[in-house]
């Protein structure tokens, strides 16, 4: 795989996250309502991480403008199958913008055009309306399914989960690949 620091598109880079960086990263997250939430989900969810030598979760910290705006991240769940996954984490301040949505150019350019992924899914519980939107602003997912009671929301119940995906095949008829920037 081709080397990188960044993926840009549509004012929207997203900065890979390494382990040199963290120090950084850690100041730039600081000064929010939030921080402390994102900064939990960042060490969390957005490290790098390894199976066999071979990296398998790509998280960024993303600036939408040159501000500041969340994480995205993109998890190879399946090199044998060429199989990965999506989510993200927006700041408080910086939702309403678009920056998921506009994001996913980036992270579909990372799976299928730098590490020939097949399959990209993503989901949302039923109660998180966001994340919701945010799926339905994304052309190519397409619902595949419910998984029952997948997991316990902040109220303590059982939640279902809906799921979407987007094939290689998907991205290709709806995405221009010239309009992501790769940044060494």
């Amino acid at each position: 795989m081709r080397s990188f620091t960044a993926l840009h598109s549509d004012s929207i880079t997203l900065h890979l996250i390494n382990e040199d960086k963290l120090t950084d990263i850690f100041a730039l997250f600081q000064g929010f309502p939030d921080s402390k939430e994102m900064l939990d989900e960042l060490f969390r969810s957005y490290l790098p991480r390894y199976e066999n030598g071979r990296r398998t979760n790509f998280g960024f910290y993303s600036l939408l403008g040159g501000e500041l705006a969340g994480l995205s991240l993109l998890s190879v769940d399946s090199w044998e199958e060429s199989a990965g996954s999506t989510g993200a984490d927006v700041f408080r301040h910086m939702r309403g913008r678009g920056v998921t949505p506009r994001s996913k150019p980036h992270l579909f350019y990372l799976a299928f055009e730098l590490l020939g992924l097949n399959r990209v899914a993503t989901g949302h519980r039923v109660s998180n309306v966001s994340s919701q939107r945010s799926i339905a602003k994304t052309p190519g997912f397409q619902f595949e399914g419910i998984m029952r009671e997948s997991g316990v929301n902040e109220r303590g119940e059982f939640e279902d989960e809906l799921l979407y995906a987007i094939l290689r095949r998907d991205w290709l008829a709806l995405y221009d690949k010239s309009r992501v920037t790769v940044i060494e």
